[in-house]
């Protein structure tokens, strides 16, 4: 029963957070694959609480716990050809993160960023668009992410969706349920989907799409350990019954801002459930 782990992957010595575990790369892993997840541990300004930092190590242990096959979609993830890098180690200003993320992603022909905070996410379409040229991105999250600035910058988590709509991105808006009354202001000019009250969209063609999952999106019952918890939010089934669903070219993904320092077992197998999920989709269409 259960998934093959590696010797001791769940002593009470691994469920230490200070040991680091840089060498452990997500369940079923290959050496080499078109589809490459990295973890960006990357913890800028804070509105929230803090440990984000420890999400990419968190879900890639959680990933042991899940089964490899996915019966919705008959794929099996020891037969996708995806890798694992392991974890990019950025330090400096939020805007130089933006350009150092981009270059990561610059090599890799369909990244899985595991976060680390929301801010990752404009440095991959930074370089998604210059690759594709258009991207619509479907952005999951508890809040709007549209202002200008937030703690004297414009790359923080709380200005993603306002940086990445700047890039030239269509961002189409799911779960969203908070946000500053500027932010509900300018939101109107976008397609949202608050919750799973009203059918979401799933197909999209062959346009470039690329999928960002903020773990806040979903209700705190079912993903308490995030940084901006809020109540009200979607639930895991309908996250993933959408995904099968799902008819599109997804051509990368992002899952973050995971806080195992809040709550380290139910977000985090929550968090590589979508990964996993997400991966098998890409490897399904392909």
């Amino acid at each position: 029963m259960g998934r093959k782990e590696p010797a001791g992957l769940f002593s009470r010595e691994v469920f230490n957070p200070t040991i680091p575990f840089s060498s452990m790369e997500f369940a079923e892993a290959k050496e080499h694959g078109d589809i490459t997840i990295v973890g960006i541990p990357y913890e800028g300004i804070l509105s929230g609480l803090p440990g984000m930092r420890e999400g990419p190590h968190f879900i890639r242990k959680a990933s042991y716990l899940l089964e490899s096959y996915v019966p919705a979609l008959d794929i099996d993830l020891s037969d996708a050809a995806f890798s694992d890098m392991g974890n990019v180690e950025l330090f400096g200003a939020p805007e130089k993160i933006t350009e150092e993320v981009s270059e990561v992603v610059a090599g890799i022909k369909y990244p899985v960023i595991l976060g680390g905070d929301h801010t990752v996410t404009i440095g991959v379409v930074k370089d998604l668009i210059q690759r594709y040229g258009r991207l619509k991105v479907l952005y999951f999250d508890a809040h709007w992410d549209l202002r200008e600035s937030y703690g004297e910058s414009t790359h923080s988590h709380a200005c993603t969706a306002a940086r990445i709509v700047d890039l030239g991105a269509e961002v189409i808006f799911f779960g969203i349920r908070s946000g500053s009354k500027e932010e509900w202001e300018r939101g109107k000019g976008f397609e949202l989907y608050p919750d799973e009250g009203m059918p979401w969209p799933t197909r999209f063609g062959d346009e470039p799409v690329y999928i960002t999952v903020d773990m806040d999106v979903f209700d705190p019952a079912f993903a308490p350990g995030v940084g901006t918890p809020e109540p009200a939010g979607i639930t895991p089934k309908a996250f993933l019954n959408w995904l099968y669903e799902l008819d599109a070219n997804i051509v990368g993904f992002d899952v973050v801002e995971t806080n195992p320092m809040v709550e380290d077992t139910i977000t985090p197998v929550l968090a590589a459930r979508i990964v996993r999920d997400l991966i098998a989709k890409m490897a399904a269409r392909r």
